[in-house]
């Protein structure tokens, strides 16, 4: 695993995003690569990649990239279909509540969701990755909550 320098990072993930990123968004991302998450060329198109799909995700949360590398794994070790049902069981495996109307619109690209249809997990991908992000911003607005409710009395 070689690193990489900063300006040959910024020009792969640039490539890799198909845009250009500005120079406060680069150097806000940098602190993302450490000892655990090496400045690699692997690593720089697997989160541009991310980026990509996911344009509003925050990659600065460490829990953010812990997250999708948790929707990696539940891909892997799943078959390469599965159904809408056995999708739902599985968020709850992993404490995942989504509300209807967030489940119907993750699937607006899929053409709705439905329980009895079997999809792949390559078309999936991202709307395990929009589930485990979004059970991340729920856990980070509980906190917020109950630190807010802390404070007050």
């Amino acid at each position: 695993m070689k690193t990489i320098g900063q300006k040959e990072a910024r020009e792969i993930f640039e490539s890799t995003l198909g845009k250009r990123i500005s120079d406060a968004s680069w150097y806000r991302l940098k602190p993302v690569f450490d000892s655990q998450f090496p400045l690699t060329k692997t690593n720089i198109v697997w989160l541009a990649s991310i980026k990509k799909q996911l344009p509003k995700c925050d990659l600065r949360a460490i829990p953010v990239v812990n997250s999708v590398k948790a929707a990696n794994e539940l891909i892997a070790n799943q078959n390469s279909e599965i159904s809408g049902q056995e999708l739902l069981k599985l968020f709850e495996e992993y404490e995942i509540k989504i509300h209807p109307n967030t489940l119907t619109k993750w699937f607006k690209p899929l053409h709705g969701f439905r329980r009895t249809r079997i999809y792949s997990l390559k078309e999936l991908y991202v709307v395990i990755l929009a589930a485990h992000t979004y059970k991340l911003r729920k856990q980070v607005e509980q906190a917020a909550k109950s630190f807010e409710l802390s404070t007050t009395k």
